[in-house]
């Protein structure tokens, strides 16, 4: 069997009658109804209602805020024992809420500060240092955590029996089983936890791990049902993972794996709704175990894996460093402020009032200018994605335009040939065509495709229009040869329809065999097409055709949405050669590539 620890960490403000830790009735909403009346009793009832409130609900997100405000009324009125305890509680707050002793140690030794400062106050330190000690005990440096509570433990009667409970603790987990079991037993004899429910509850719970490990599984399953009995008979929410845990490992001593299975289960659920990493830590090493006995093994090795995880995470070089680091500094602290004749006095009330207005202000002024930032910010990118909306549905559009447009005027070739050729011919004219129609449907709902797939399309195009028209015109694609067409991107049949118009209108001559060039030049940024022809001229044409046709129209509509939407000037240019002698169509492009 792996030996995990599960031992809960005794607070040192457990002190409380169980009676008022069960029925207290003050209230959250009661106490900040109450936040104008500063006077040291309010501060002292505040501070007792967080302590109290996060035994009970150390989920509570809440207790935070009312921690820090207690501690600013304190310091706002030079109430230093009021300050002292705010102090403790966030300290518990980050350690047992948040499992975070960096910040922890922080109030406390800022709490240990006022203690030193003012000897009425020296009582108080010994919880304190006892809360430092849990931090040193859960980084597993016992040696450090042994010498404090023994030091809490000579020197603080009210301390004293939760420091011999730390201390069998930690026994434990250096597993010196009989040491472990005579601090319990002793602890047992003290009539004070027998009145304290909650210390009760985890002793026995402690007691069970012990016997557990010791190999007395009998007492171990007695000492376990009598910590659940209290716990779930009185609802103890705060030590109920650990009792939990606890009671599983003693089940599975006793070989009852169902049982264990559960309790374990219950554990992970609770300890993880209070952000208690050490009990999950627990919890998943015992049910690596469980599931081992179980015959799981898949399932244990991930439970063991999430154990070590959480292990790493909890007992890392760093985190020790950090905190010895912490102690240094207030040791270093302490010896400063002991050679100091005295504390500066605090600001006047007025002061303070003068400062946290200005502060007020600024922060009020400081919020309004970061909100209409992000309110202006947030409207302006819903701006540009409704324009990119506008034009992504704008070139669906008139891509769809092209389809039907050029179906129609190859159906009108397809009916000349066949009016024309005979049926072999008309055969294979069609399935030339039905290949192209698969490129269109392919390519048209694209919004960029490769030159080399663009090629491919104005190849197939011009077979179909060489055989409905023999021996009318010749055609070359020039492409340099340093053009990788694989990675030169571009908008689908945007050629196409000056092609077509150069076919249908420019070789109208019956002495004349046409000759049509179409040419791709590529520079740094830039993508030059051109389609060039010797035909009739636009000024030769018949006047019905004088006007733009619907595929230049459509083109010239696409370059313009694709510059707005992109931040591009790409053009188009119909350039009429000398003497009729033909039409020169440019089109320029930004130069794109898919890799």
């Amino acid at each position: 069997m792996h030996v995990y620890l599960s031992f809960s960490f005794l607070l040192f403000f457990f002190g409380y009658n169980h009676q008022d830790v069960f029925n207290f009735g003050d209230s959250l909403a009661l106490e900040r109804s109450q936040l104008s009346i500063l006077d040291s009793s309010r501060i002292d009832q505040r501070n007792n209602l967080v302590k109290r409130s996060l035994f009970s609900s150390p989920s509570d997100s809440s207790l935070m805020a009312m921690a820090q405000e207690t501690l600013d009324f304190s310091q706002f009125i030079s109430y230093q024992k009021g300050a002292l305890m705010a102090n403790e509680c966030l300290g518990l707050i980050y350690q047992y809420s948040f499992s975070n002793p960096f910040r922890a140690l922080d109030y406390y030794f800022q709490a240990l500060s006022l203690a030193e400062q003012n000897p009425t106050l020296n009582d108080y330190k010994w919880g304190i240092q006892g809360n430092i000690a849990t931090i040193y005990y859960e980084q597993e440096e016992y040696e450090k955590a042994l010498d404090l509570f023994r030091e809490v433990a000579l020197n603080s009667e009210s301390s004293a029996l939760t420091a011999i409970l730390n201390m069998g603790n930690i026994f434990g987990s250096i597993q010196k089983n009989d040491s472990a079991i005579f601090y319990f037993k002793k602890a047992l004899n003290y009539s004070q936890i027998q009145n304290n429910p909650v210390q009760l509850a985890n002793l026995y719970s402690n007691l069970s791990f012990i016997y557990v490990q010791a190999g007395q599984v009998d007492e171990a399953m007695a000492a376990a049902e009598k910590s659940l009995a209290l716990v779930d008979s009185l609802e103890i929410d705060f030590v109920r993972p650990t009792a939990y845990a606890n009671a599983a490992m003693a089940f599975l001593g006793k070989e009852k794996l169902e049982k264990a299975e559960m309790m374990a289960l219950e554990s992970l659920k609770y300890s993880e709704e209070q952000g208690n990493l050490f009990v999950q830590k627990s919890a998943w090493g015992t049910l690596s175990d469980i599931y081992t006995a179980q015959g799981k093994y898949k399932e244990s090795l991930d439970a063991y894996l999430q154990f070590s995880l959480f292990k790493d995470s909890l007992n890392n070089q760093n985190r020790r460093v950090e905190i010895s680091r912490k102690q240094m500094a207030f040791d270093f602290e302490k010896e400063r402020t002991q050679a100091n004749a005295e504390i500066l006095r605090q600001q006047l009330v007025n002061q303070y009032l003068l400062i946290l207005g200005v502060l007020s202000v600024v922060l009020l002024l400081t919020g309004i200018y970061f909100y209409k930032r992000r309110r202006d910010e947030l409207s302006e990118k819903k701006d540009a994605e409704f324009r990119a909306l506008v034009s992504e549905t704008e070139l669906k559009a008139l891509r769809s335009q092209m389809n039907p447009h050029f179906i129609f005027n190859s159906l009108n070739s397809i009916g000349d040939f066949i009016l024309k050729n005979d049926s072999e011919a008309a055969q294979d004219y069609l399935s030339k065509f039905g290949k192209l129609m698969r490129m269109v449907l392919e390519n048209s709902g694209q919004n960029e495709i490769s030159l080399a797939e663009d090629l491919a399309f104005l190849e197939m195009y011009l077979q179909i229009e060489s055989k409905r028209k023999p021996g009318m015109f010749s055609y070359t694609i020039q492409v340099p040869d340093h053009v990788d067409t694989d990675a030169v991107l571009v908008p689908p049949m945007l050629l196409q329809p000056f092609i077509e118009n150069s076919i249908w209108h420019a070789f109208t001559d019956q002495g004349k065999k046409g000759e049509l060039v179409i040419s791709f030049k590529v520079s740094e940024e830039t993508l030059l097409c051109t389609v060039e022809d010797n035909g009739v001229g636009r000024k030769s044409e018949r006047p019905s055709l004088g006007k733009k046709s619907m595929g230049v129209t459509i083109t010239e509509n696409r370059i313009k949405i694709l510059n707005e939407r992109v931040g591009y000037h790409g053009k188009l240019q119909i350039i009429d050669k000398p003497m009729n002698s033909g039409t020169r169509v440019e089109i320029t492009l930004p130069l794109q590539l898919a890799f």
